[in-house]
């Protein structure tokens, strides 16, 4: 008996051992490309609905998301007829807004958006962090300008509080890769 069950123990191992054979697998490559879903538009009207591809999309690069959703060609066909130098295009969340103001050859000329009770960029959070220790923030607003597609002015206004204290700290980040962002207060 004992000779038996060796013998039922070898084959199991070596059928276990056969059915352990590797299939190499060509590389694959995986991409993500999101996109917003356009519900409804009325060029004539001006008004349109965005649906995000993924949960704050607008607020994570609202210029971005504008020039990848919103056809300014096809608005400003529907609308030749009208007599205007520029236009300003209003995109709204539930978060904030931005403004983007074209010229009458449908290019980007300024933009200003504001956001409300953001994540804040890890930098920020760093910077925020280590200059205010004991404090909680209680909310924050992201307000920045751009010319063109190029964001020149931006800031982040931080509200705190520390027991029945309240205060609020601006932080403006820097642009270029030396520091992280300027603290005032």
């Amino acid at each position: 008996m004992k000779k038996f069950i060796t013998f039922i123990f070898v084959v199991g191992w070596v059928l276990c051992s056969y059915s352990q054979k590797v299939i190499q697998l060509e590389e694959t490559e995986l991409t993500f490309v999101p996109s917003a879903k356009m519900l409804y538009n009325d060029y004539d009207q001006g008004k349109f609905v965005v649906k995000e591809a993924y949960a704050n999309q607008f607020q994570r690069d609202a210029i971005k998301f504008v020039k990848e959703n919103f056809d300014v060609y096809g608005f400003m066909r529907a609308n030749d007829h009208k007599d205007y130098d520029s236009f300003i295009v209003s995109v709204k969340s539930s978060k904030g807004y931005l403004k983007a103001n074209y010229n009458r050859n449908g290019d980007l000329v300024s933009t200003f958006q504001k956001f409300n009770n953001i994540v804040l960029p890890l930098n920020v959070r760093g910077e925020f962090y280590t200059k205010s220790k004991g404090w909680t923030m209680i909310a924050n607003q992201y307000i920045a300008r751009s010319k063109g597609e190029v964001i020149n002015d931006a800031k982040y206004i931080i509200t705190l509080q520390q027991g029945n204290k309240k205060d609020k700290i601006k932080i403006y980040p820097k642009s270029n890769i030396t520091g992280v962002a300027s603290l005032d207060n």
